[in-house]
């Protein structure tokens, strides 16, 4: 058998191709306050810290300040990607401790309490990876429910990179005890505004 009767067998018997699946099936409207309670939820699953500001008015600068005072006093060495940040250097030296990652994500995800990263945020790609402690601030209108909707908005193509981080890193590969921070942050708060 030649290899054009091999090729013209298989298209006859190619199968018939067929429309993709519906996924409106995971299009459901939630109300805003039960998609914050799936996102708390979800995340303190994770070990995430959240702070939930979506009902209080607080000046949010103000209350950054006092919050990273608080719970980081140690904290001398900041990465801050918010536009209102500190400058990010063109070269970080990420062999030395960066003690705090800030960022505000562009999306959250409800169902796992994940938060999308991106170039148009990270300058350095491995920052909030090489650091102690990440603090991610985020807008509650900017949760979906699902992954599936996650995808529907995000544009890879924009920006690039991008990755989704669920809390702080964690592993249980070493005699199946879990160990938070082993090669990433050791604790993940979000604050939601």
């Amino acid at each position: 058998m030649s290899r054009a009767d091999i090729l013209e067998a298989i298209k006859k018997n190619k199968p018939q191709s067929l429309s993709l699946p519906d996924l409106s099936v995971f299009q459901h409207e939630i109300s805003p306050e039960i998609l914050v309670a799936d996102f708390i939820k979800t995340s303190t699953g994770n070990m995430s810290n959240v702070v939930d500001l979506t009902t209080s008015e607080v000046d949010l600068s103000v209350f950054l300040e006092e919050f990273i005072a608080e719970n980081f006093p140690k904290a001398t060495k900041f990465y801050d990607t918010r536009s209102s940040g500190k400058e990010i250097p063109e070269n970080v030296d990420f062999q030395e401790n960066i003690d705090l990652f800030i960022a505000e994500p562009k999306l959250g995800v409800a169902e796992n309490g994940c938060l999308w990263l991106d170039e148009g945020i990270l300058k350095h790609r491995v920052a909030p990876f090489a650091c102690q402690h990440t603090l991610m601030v985020i807008d509650h209108h900017n949760i979906v429910p699902t992954m599936h909707q996650a995808y529907q908005i995000l544009n890879i193509n924009e920006t690039g990179y991008g990755v989704f981080i669920a809390g702080p890193s964690k592993t249980a590969d070493i005699e199946q005890s879990l160990v938070i921070g082993a090669q990433g942050a050791v604790s993940n708060t979000v604050i939601l505004i």
